[in-house]
């Protein structure tokens, strides 16, 4: 009786298989002994680690008590139609530079503040306020773009055109201070806002739009004082062709032509008077630059609590703890082989 041949691909494939499970086998052991070996460590080592990680308590607590000093945060929302993000980076690092001089009198001065109160300013962020509805229309746009990328040879260009849509000029920042004592925030907020709109960039260019409006409501103010006069003279005329229409045959009648529509002329006066007001809103609310939302003093302090503190200490003191072991097995070793 003939033995049935076994064809080599199966016993390759069986063999395979076989040093897969194997492999699973050992990584998974290994895995349990690496756990075992994490857990005996500290067992087999208790003065060590107890003594460290009392070391570690005391260093935290410590350090959150006497050394570290407790900083608050606050958030505010500064908006202008000149501000653009190189501008407001530029102008955060030049305060963050100052701010950590070993003196305070560079803040000072160029933020028109006292000593005291620059050496409370621990320092400055900024980022982007993009409302959500600027967001969809840049990912739409996004979209788009890469719709055309997947049928276009300029990769390059429109890789280009994406990142440049990242760093877009935006109007409206979030800036956040830190400073050791929160009530000195409304003052700083103060200081802060006058220091941006002092910028000779921005500050020409505030004065010229507000001459700009002045100018255009003195004029709407002329235009509607003219269109009121002529409204009276146009029901005037209305009137005395209404009553001549009564007399008799005897009078005389004015053609179309040289009658104005009185509609068209209450419309214009409705528009210009709409246009006013707006130009009333706009010197009033002052929009090229606002200050969306002041900072707020917050009694809580944003930096980490002494418990947050003494546990990352416990941590930093317990990894110690283990490297200490594992050089002292590794020292132990290379002494063996010699």
């Amino acid at each position: 009786m003939e033995k049935p041949v076994t064809s080599t691909d199966e016993i390759d494939l069986g063999q395979m298989f076989s040093k897969i499970g194997d492999l699973f086998s050992r990584l998974g052991f290994g895995i349990i002994k690496f756990i075992a070996l994490i857990r005996l460590v500290p067992i087999k080592n208790k003065f060590l680690f107890i003594t460290i990680i009392v070391v570690s308590m005391v260093i935290g607590y410590s350090y959150s008590k006497f050394l570290k000093k407790k900083f608050y945060e606050s958030t505010m929302i500064l908006s202008s139609d000149y501000f653009n993000k190189r501008l407001v980076d530029n102008t955060i690092d030049k305060l963050n530079l100052l701010a950590g001089e070993s003196t305070n009198d560079g803040l000072a001065k160029i933020l028109n503040i006292s000593d005291s109160l620059a050496s409370n300013i621990v320092g400055f962020e900024a980022k982007p306020f993009v409302a959500e509805r600027d967001v969809i229309e840049l990912e739409v746009l996004k979209e788009q773009l890469k719709n055309v990328q997947a049928n276009s040879k300029n990769e390059k260009v429109i890789e280009q055109v994406l990142k440049r849509i990242e760093i877009e000029n935006r109007h409206a920042f979030e800036i956040t201070v830190k400073t050791y004592n929160p009530a000195v925030i409304e003052t700083l907020q103060i200081a802060l806002v006058k220091f941006f709109k002092n910028n000779e960039y921005i500050k020409r260019r505030i004065e010229i739009q507000k001459s700009n409006l002045t100018e255009k409501k003195t004029k709407l103010f002329h235009d509607l004082q003219k269109l009121d006069s002529l409204k009276f003279i146009i029901y005037d005329n209305y009137k005395s062709m209404a009553a001549q229409s009564r007399q008799g045959s005897n009078n005389v009648i004015l053609s179309d032509k040289a009658v104005t529509d009185p509609v068209q002329i209450y419309n214009q006066d409705l528009y210009l008077y709409n246009q006013f007001q707006d130009v009333n809103s706009d010197i009033y609310l002052q929009k090229d630059f606002e200050v969306v939302d002041g900072f707020t003093e917050f009694s809580e302090p944003s930096s980490a609590s002494p418990t947050k503190i003494i546990l990352i200490s416990i941590l930093v003191g317990i990894t110690i703890a283990y490297l200490i072991v594992a050089l002292a097995a590794f020292n132990k070793y290379l002494s063996n082989l010699t």
